[in-house]
């Protein structure tokens, strides 16, 4: 999942793992002091403001500490604000534009010195100068000014309401954690500072160590607000392929597998020492079209793609049975979905039609072609991905038989997810269909992944779909508080997105962790399986 807001920033998803079983001499169960978990995905840095994808939702929380953060039923709770603002305690205005923010006391930088108001004043004015080169701005660019009261006080003006600021703001939708003003402020912009690769943050861990290539090594803070983890050290190891991951779990070189891959949910069951837990992970899994590319920019030809793939069918193969086709939506608006607004169903009959009208027409030999030239689309996705893989070949297979050749195109996971000034296909737009696991955030807001302000590379509209109905669906629901409101702006935007067509979900993340079973208090959030990290213990 690659993106960002909301928003998860990520816009791509977690493949990473754990575990420990069957293990040859010299291993066996996890230390009580110690957890290795894969990470399919090694981060470009380790500054929040720059971080994406997989690594995002699991090296966030662990180094650094949000205002609010969100737990396993979705609940905004305190991270390190005291309490969550709302109109009943004044900590948000009557007109919704002002939150105001009141910090714990005694919380720390792991260099000793004091988090304030003033860290959080320096983050917000680092997310949006123009030179910082973050991936996505939004929700931010609404708000007027952030101002420190005194200390412990946090002042948040806005120039609209916005109702999903408040697990937006410096909190997990968005994922940017607090960062330090003593040790950032003067720097013209943060893009190579040296802080991205050695972080100090405020969170239950602490950089001991980076080897590029291979793992980051995280020990406890012993100054953390919340008090000493027990588990002393977490290493993440950089295992990009899922079969190697099975593998070291079996072998005992990893402990830990959080979103693991679903084709192997049978194997994760045998390891010895391991229990699987299944939880819903806010995200989806998500077939998206470059509505600029000039093959794909008739919506007849999207939709008679669609209309093409027997999409249940593919997605139960493709997860081994582990996902679901039905209601896969539910896992983009959330709350606010609408599961009235239906997506094109498999008919290859009306898709013929409509290839025909957009003048691809059968040749002699079966297939589609326009002015002498065939269509030939190239499908996209990260290397190592099984299920991605075999995505891939089920839609290629389906989609011959339409007359369309479809050629399979996969990237390491850091060239995928990469800017577009470094080469990167989804931010460069280079690329027709692609696929990719991505984060969501727990609001029904979907802005951040359709609006035209949201652009790639300026956002995470990486199928770069503008269009002001669903703009202007999507600015309503926003400044609105009201639930049964907010839901009826959700479905205006369904629709809109079920007749364009700019991309289809698949399925909404039912994720698979592989966890010790000696792990004690592994409660996953949707919007990340380690936000209580600090709280995690191993029995003996």
């Amino acid at each position: 999942m690659t993106g960002v807001p909301s928003f998860r920033r990520i816009a791509a998803a977690l493949l990473v793992a754990a575990l420990v079983g069957c293990a040859p001499a010299g291993t066996g169960p996890p230390k009580a002091d110690r957890l290795v978990i894969a990470q399919s995905q090694e981060p470009d840095s380790l500054n929040p403001l720059f971080l994406t994808g997989a690594a995002t939702a699991t090296i966030v929380p662990m180094l650094y500490s949000y205002l609010l953060t969100l737990d396993e039923h979705d609940r905004l709770q305190p991270d390190v604000a005291a309490v969550v603002p709302t109109l009943a305690n004044g900590g948000v205005s009557p007109d919704g534009k002002t939150i105001v923010y009141h910090l714990r006391r005694g919380v720390r930088w792991q260099d000793g010195a004091p988090l304030t108001a003033a860290d959080v004043v320096f983050t917000f004015q680092a997310i949006v100068n123009p030179r910082n080169n973050v991936v996505s701005r939004s929700g931010y660019d609404r708000v007027a000014g952030v101002e420190a009261v005194d200390p412990l006080t946090v002042r948040v003006r806005m120039r609209a309401p916005y109702a999903p600021m408040l697990s937006t703001f410096l909190a997990p939708n968005q994922n940017y954690g607090i960062l330090p003003a003593h040790l950032l402020r003067g720097k013209p912009d943060l893009n190579r500072a040296a802080y991205n690769r050695d972080p100090i943050g405020s969170g239950p861990y602490r950089v001991a160590e980076w080897v590029r290539g291979d793992h980051l090594r995280l020990v406890r803070n012993a100054s953390y607000y919340g008090g000493p983890p027990a588990i002393a050290e977490i290493e993440l190891k950089f295992v990009p392929d899922s079969n190697t991951i099975l593998n070291q779990l079996r072998t005992g070189e990893v402990d830990v597998v959080l979103v693991a891959d679903p084709n192997h949910l049978a194997e994760y069951g045998t390891i010895a020492g391991e229990r699987v837990v299944r939880a819903r992970l806010a995200g989806i899994g998500n077939l998206f079209f470059n509505v600029r590319d000039p093959d794909l920019a008739d919506v007849r030809v999207r939709r008679a793609l669609v209309e093409s793939l027997d999409l249940p069918r593919i997605v139960r193969d493709a997860t081994k049975g582990a996902q679901a086709y039905a209601d896969a939506g539910r896992g983009l608006f959330s709350w606010g979905y609408d599961p009235s607004v239906r997506l094109p169903a498999y008919d290859p009959r009306d898709a013929s039609a409509l290839f025909d009208a957009a003048g691809w027409r059968r040749g002699p030999g079966g297939a589609r072609a326009k002015a002498g030239r065939p269509l030939s689309l190239q499908f996209a996705f990260v290397a190592g991905n099984a299920t991605a893989s075999s995505l891939g070949l089920l839609m290629q297979q389906q989609l011959r038989t339409a007359g369309i050749d479809l050629a399979l195109r996969s990237y390491n996971p850091t060239q995928f997810r990469a800017p577009a000034a470094d080469g990167g296909p989804l931010y460069g737009g280079k690329f027709q269909l692609a696929f990719l696991e991505i984060y969501t955030p727990a609001d029904p807001d979907t802005s951040w992944y359709f609006g035209c302000s949201e652009v790639a590379p300026n956002g995470f509209n990486t199928s770069r779909y503008c269009d002001r109905v669903t703009d202007r669906a999507a600015e309503a629901g926003m400044t609105a508080y009201d639930p049964a409101l907010r839901r009826r702006y959700a479905s205006l935007v369904q629709q809109r997105i079920a007749a364009e067509l700019p991309s289809i979900p698949l399925w909404q993340q039912d994720a698979v962790y592989v966890v010790p079973a000696s792990l004690r208090d592994f409660r996953p959030a949707a919007e990340s399986p380690v936000w209580n990290v600090g709280r995690w213990t191993l029995a003996r």
